[in-house]
């Protein structure tokens, strides 16, 4: 698999939700360089509702464990902690203030609807994916350009479970480390 470091400008990709876990938690500068590149318009980037959702997840768990409030970037934690303050939510903010920071990079957002869930069955039992990863690849296969289909052929992440589909460039950073801070915002 190709470096993300060696991306072409001028490409057109779609973006995992691991490449900003990974750029925010300071773990792959290339992640890093590679958000700052889509910020300057080098690189045509394409994520999905299901992308931006789980990355807000993400971005949630890890303030609330900068700030304390759980140990671990743990899900039913961080719920527990809701359910028995809900002012705390009030206190979490600043994962809101880098989620739109995310947004405003120029990531072009592409719709999941009610027929893409149906007809992402073709890619799960072609690809043997799971519901995530298929809806991933439908909206890369059903990107369209100027009312014509345009498929994106380049996929940004750091998940092996893509490797096996052969018309697919997965374009992978090559300098993970273990995160030396939480998530931070690395844009400005």
């Amino acid at each position: 698999m190709p470096d993300l470091a060696d991306l072409p400008a001028g490409s057109r990709v779609f973006v995992d939700t691991n490449i900003f876990d990974l750029a925010y938690r300071a773990a792959s500068l290339s992640c890093v360089a590679f958000l700052e590149r889509v910020a300057r318009g080098e690189v045509a980037a394409y994520v999905n509702v299901q992308v931006l959702s789980d990355l807000l997840h993400k971005l949630m768990l890890a303030e609330a464990v900068q700030k304390g409030y759980i140990s671990t970037r743990n899900a039913q934690k961080l719920k527990e902690k809701l359910k028995n303050n809900r002012a705390l939510a009030t206190m979490l903010v600043e994962y809101q203030q880098q989620f739109e920071q995310t947004l405003a990079i120029g990531l072009r957002v592409l719709s999941i609807n009610e027929q893409l869930l149906i007809d992402t069955h073709k890619e799960r039992s072609t690809y043997g994916l799971m519901t995530g990863d298929s809806l991933h690849l439908g909206t890369m296969n059903r990107c369209r350009e100027r009312r014509r289909v345009a498929p994106i052929r380049d996929l940004v992440t750091q998940d092996g479970d893509f490797a096996h589909i052969t018309d697919l460039t997965i374009w992978e950073p090559s300098d993970v480390v273990q995160p030396i801070r939480p998530a931070q915002p690395v844009l400005s």
